[in-house]
């Protein structure tokens, strides 16, 4: 039988768990898939799109964008933030609706566009965002679309090519 609590001592809750930044998701990787993996967005005007979209949500929803690729039937992006779980899922639902607004209006299949669920990766350390980073940066080279990262016009490795003068981190 546990002793009987002390009249005059008031119970100590216990301690809770500190969460610091070390703790904290740093970033997520993002990849939306269209529905049945149909090439989509293999026309400029499209792919562009999705780029001016997640740029355009990046501002809107004050997430950090580390990088991003448009593919003919996906696209990844690396985005950072906290803990806020919520927040990405919205900004994701954001780019897909605006997406589809604008592929809807030009050449509706009567098909959905996206894929049932975007994959969400949470990265725990810059290490593996790093490790993202350069993923996507050589995945068009991969993909056989263009011999050198830098070439490949919806991605951010452009612009890393032309601040650091490299892709690969």
């Amino acid at each position: 039988m546990p002793p009987p609590d002390e009249p005059n001592e008031p119970k100590v809750p216990r301690e809770s768990p500190k969460i610091s930044s070390d703790t904290l998701p740093l970033s997520y990787f993002v990849t939306v898939r269209t529905f049945g993996c149909r090439s989509v967005f293999h026309e400029a005007p499209k792919a562009s799109t999705v780029v001016d979209v997640i740029e355009s949500t990046r501002r809107r929803v004050g997430f950090k964008k580390y990088g991003y690729v448009v593919l003919p039937d996906h696209y990844h992006v690396l985005l950072g933030g906290g803990p806020d779980s919520r927040s990405v899922a919205d900004a994701i639902l954001s780019i897909n609706r605006s997406v589809e607004r604008f592929i809807r209006r030009t050449a509706d299949t009567g098909q959905p566009l996206w894929d049932d669920e975007p994959e969400v990766l949470v990265l725990y350390t810059p290490r593996a965002r790093v490790e993202k980073l350069n993923y996507i940066h050589h995945k068009p080279v991969v993909c056989g679309i263009v011999e050198r990262a830098e070439d490949y016009e919806f991605s951010s490795a452009r612009f890393y090519f032309e601040r650091y003068g490299k892709t690969q981190f």
